[in-house]
């Protein structure tokens, strides 16, 4: 792997890593100070998702033609505008400048644009990896790239939780910030093709999921997709609920949390896929089992410690499955289609983003475990696919 290429793309994803992390341990919290229920943050993610799953594959096959750098920019730029956005947005209400029924539309609308214009960045990126490893490379070169939103996830909770007291939307803006300056880095250090992969004149046609090439991993991508969400946007008013915490010390103590999960994960990829270099399969087949038992802890009666355990757990298992599945899908496409692929896998399994957290928030007011007995349910029938699917077993080593 040419890693001199990486660098830059990986400091842009570290970025971003940072950015999320911040947002899903404020976010929830500070808009229920602000009357919107957790139900309704849930659809600020979900309506954001939809459209994600319409544009990212869009933007996978715009990066085949006109190159990876482009969508990378937009994607980055777009993502600091929609930080920007939800941070001034939570300000404002704040204030009382923005009347209270204004905050939940004006809080998916900020959101929304970063599905528009920021789900390029991950495909894009992606297949920039793609061209430039060997199929022998792909799994680990793939790890790296997970590997650099988890140290950016790992450092964005402990960040955080020093700039919440200039105020929760602090964090925000300090992303928007970061994704613009990642943008500036881009622009100016990222190698780019010298031209576009496919002819600007060529029609390039979509991806579908019934490929029977890449359906069982798309599907298992949306699952993991649904669990992660419904644990990241339900959380913290999980840890505020059981553990009678204030908005302040649910921020706090999700942001542990988080950095919990980012590091698991980020050893996972950086350590564990860079020496050992397992097969993509042999990824799947050991990080689904970890997931599965992550949720069976979540399910125990709430201390910190189970949790952190179960999070543990829970990054270890993502860490190994989906840098597995990104190399499934790649290895299973042509050099000219890594595009679309992974804007196919991006796309699709954000449904799980959608629907997961709508109906585990829904079952969130029977009770606070709700979420995470779906969790199980889910990932049951995940880990029967990968264990025993020929389509995994048939991955190229």
């Amino acid at each position: 792997m040419r890693h001199g290429d990486f660098s830059t793309l990986f400091v842009s994803l570290i970025s971003v890593g940072i950015g999320q992390s911040m947002l899903f341990a404020v976010l929830p919290p500070a808009a229920r100070d602000l009357g919107v229920s957790p139900f309704q943050v849930s659809t600020i993610f979900a309506v954001s998702a939809t459209i994600w799953v319409f544009v990212s594959p869009w933007w996978g096959r715009r990066s085949d033609v006109v190159g990876r750098r482009p969508v990378i920019l937009v994607g980055l730029l777009g993502y600091a505008l929609s930080m920007a956005l939800v941070a001034s947005t939570l300000t404002a209400a704040t204030a009382g400048v923005l009347a209270a029924a204004l905050v939940h539309p004006a809080l998916i609308a900020s959101r929304s644009t970063f599905a528009l214009l920021g789900s390029g960045t991950g495909p894009a990126a992606q297949a920039y990896v793609a061209d430039r490893t060997t199929p022998t490379e792909r799994a680990a070169g793939v790890a790296l790239m997970s590997g650099s939103m988890g140290l950016g996830e790992t450092i964005g909770p402990g960040l955080a939780g020093l700039l919440a007291s200039l105020g929760l939307a602090a964090p925000i803006y300090v992303a928007a910030g970061l994704a613009v300056a990642s943008a500036v880095l881009v622009w100016h250090r990222l190698p780019d093709d010298p031209v576009p992969r496919r002819p600007a004149s060529r029609q390039v046609t979509a991806m579908r999921v019934s490929d029977r090439r890449v359906t069982g991993f798309v599907m298992i991508g949306t699952a993991l997709q649904a669990v992660r969400a419904t644990t990241v946007i339900t959380l913290a008013l999980y840890l505020q609920d059981t553990l009678h915490l204030s908005s302040s010390g649910a921020a706090r103590f999700a942001g542990f949390g988080f950095m919990t999960l980012a590091l698991a994960g980020l050893f996972s990829q950086v350590v564990v896929v860079q020496r050992l270099r397992p097969r993509a399969r042999t990824m799947i087949r050991t990080g689904t089992p970890l997931i599965l038992m992550a949720f069976v802890l979540l399910t125990l009666p709430a201390r910190f410690p189970v949790v952190l355990s179960a999070l543990a757990l829970l990054g270890l298992g993502l860490g190994l499955v989906r840098p597995g599945l990104s190399a499934a899908v790649s290895l299973a496409v042509e050099a000219d289609r890594q595009g679309a692929a992974a804007g196919l896998l991006s796309g699709f399994a954000v449904i799980g983003n959608v629907l997961g957290p709508l109906v585990a928030t829904a079952l969130y007011a029977s009770t606070p475990v709700a979420p995470y007995l779906l969790n199980v349910a889910i990932m049951v029938p995940v880990l029967g696919y990968a264990l025993l699917s020929r389509r995994v077993h048939a991955i190229p080593a």
